[in-house]
């Protein structure tokens, strides 16, 4: 059994790096929040996608208002489901850790997408005594505390808004 878990976690580990590659991409072009041509979008609240090929006003205005999100590949077997600049910058990226590729598909696992963005919800700041503050949220499902904490320290974001 541990060596099925230890699999499992190195399996998991090269899509995050993979995924974690394609958003690091996206923030330094400052694409994260919006779709590229051929971009996957997903549906907030569901892991519904689509792809489109151009986006127009009633689509920048749904991402505006979190109602639809940009997606990054989990990679697998199969070809992207994105296509055009996106496909482009996704491939780009999966060409600088190619074994991570290869291997994910050799593990026999699917193609997916994940949103590049995440929502906070009930963020709440509290200073439990001076000196001393106590932050809490919830996260969706897959979502990690640490990237949103690294996200706030590196910011000016009011977590308490």
């Amino acid at each position: 059994m541990r060596d099925r878990q230890q699999r499992g976690l190195y399996l998991s580990a090269a899509r995050s790096a993979l995924f974690n590659a394609v958003l690091a991409r996206r923030v330094v072009e400052g694409s994260w929040n919006q779709a590229l041509p051929g971009e996957v979008l997903m549906l907030a609240g569901s892991h519904s996608i689509f792809t489109m090929e151009e986006a127009d006003d009633t689509i920048r205005q749904r991402i505006a208002a979190f109602d639809l999100h940009p997606t990054g590949p989990l990679w697998g077997v199969g070809e992207l489901s994105s296509t055009g600049a996106a496909r482009e910058l996704e491939t780009a990226v999966a060409t600088m850790l190619p074994c991570f590729c290869d291997g994910l598909a050799a593990a026999g696992l699917k193609q997916e997408r994940r949103a590049l963005r995440l929502m906070v919800q009930d963020a709440a700041l509290e200073w439990s005594e001076p000196g001393v503050a106590v932050l809490g949220f919830r996260l969706p499902a897959g979502a990690y505390a640490t990237t949103v904490l690294r996200e706030w320290i590196e910011s000016d974001i009011d977590p308490a808004r």
